[in-house]
């Protein structure tokens, strides 16, 4: 079946923590309905909704782009009132399935598009230490251009004394996040501490790629008021900023998102740019707390003197980083 064939190389899209929110229910060959999982979701992080309606979006543009090949494009129609889907999702205390969008295939225009299946697997997040070398001018223009077709700013800094204060102040807002309950309690049931816990829930934030050992990781969950405690604060964040290694640039992404109809743009619009990202070889990490964490947020606006930043993240050439697992096909199909 059709869905089948895209569907298989979609799942591989991005969500927040690996969460991988979308259940889909297949009604024809070219019909089906997406739906979110509420267990899958990050209430207590993403109070505006906006994360999780930009991973639908993508998505979506990951389903677009896949079908594109096969002679095929996709239109969809939103379902949901997503003004009111934050509250319908922090209602949700028990697992439920909310109706998100009519999906409908349609025959196109035929097209090998700039996107083939392979570049889904090999675009990944890499918390690896980056190579030196700066992201070509040619490379940074065509982003650019994506984000200016998506009416977003891309910004990139290599100045060496900006991108270690835009560090120190993710550190702050790691620090204090994992000390602040609700986020705390929601991020550590995504922690996954061992090679088979993780191949048990194919999901969240596996060790592996988060680049740090299994101890050190188990006690930033269980023991972050240490991350409070003025000298191992130092040291851990000494610690910290070592796992993150050579960083020779940092990029930011503006625009409209924080409106829940903005959000989903914003989500076909970083589809792509991940793409292309892996077909020039780049790779991305983005540093959620420096954008959910608001005060540090407009300290980071201000640095950069630039309003409405919703992405900040380091970019550049890494060896290979470790692959996070993905739930099977089967398990994302409805009936």
């Amino acid at each position: 079946m059709v869905w089948n064939k895209i569907l298989e190389n979609a799942i591989q899209t991005p969500s927040p923590h690996n969460v991988q929110p979308w259940k889909v229910r297949i009604l024809s060959d070219l019909e089906a309905d997406l739906l979110i999982d509420s267990s899958r979701t990050l209430p207590k992080e993403d109070l505006t909704g906006s994360f999780i309606i930009l991973t639908m979006g993508m998505f979506i543009e990951s389903i677009d782009i896949l079908a594109q090949p096969l002679g095929l494009r996709l239109s969809y129609e939103i379902t949901t009132d997503l003004d009111k889907l934050p509250d319908e999702i922090a209602r949700s205390t028990d697992r439920r399935l909310i109706p998100f969008a009519k999906l409908r295939l349609a025959e196109g225009p035929g097209s090998s598009t700039d996107y083939p299946p392979e570049l889904f697997h090999k675009r990944r997040t890499s918390r690896l230490s980056l190579r030196p070398s700066l992201v070509p001018e040619n490379v940074t223009g065509i982003l650019n251009d994506i984000a200016r077709d998506w009416d977003q700013t891309l910004r990139i800094t290599a100045d060496p004394r900006q991108i270690e204060l835009i560090l120190k102040l993710n550190t702050d807002a790691l620090f204090e996040d994992l000390n602040t309950t609700d986020y705390h309690d929601e991020i550590v049931e995504w922690f996954r501490y061992s090679d088979s816990q993780s191949r048990r829930h194919l999901d969240g934030l596996d060790y592996r790629c988060m680049n740090t050992s299994p101890p050190m990781f188990w006690l930033s969950a269980t023991m972050p008021w240490l991350m409070k405690t003025p000298l191992l604060r130092n040291v851990l964040a000494k610690v910290y900023r070592s796992q993150l290694g050579v960083i020779p640039s940092l990029g930011f992404i503006s625009g409209g998102f924080w409106k829940p109809e903005d959000a989903i743009g914003s989500g076909r619009f970083l589809m792509r740019f991940w793409l292309e990202l892996a077909k020039h070889d780049l790779y991305i990490h983005p540093f959620g707390n420096l954008v959910t964490n608001r005060p540090i947020a407009a300290l980071v606006e201000k640095e950069m003197d630039l309003p409405d930043i919703w992405l900040v993240f380091k970019i550049g050439y890494s060896t290979e980083p470790p692959k996070s697992y993905r739930l099977p096909l089967e398990s994302i199909l409805i009936s």
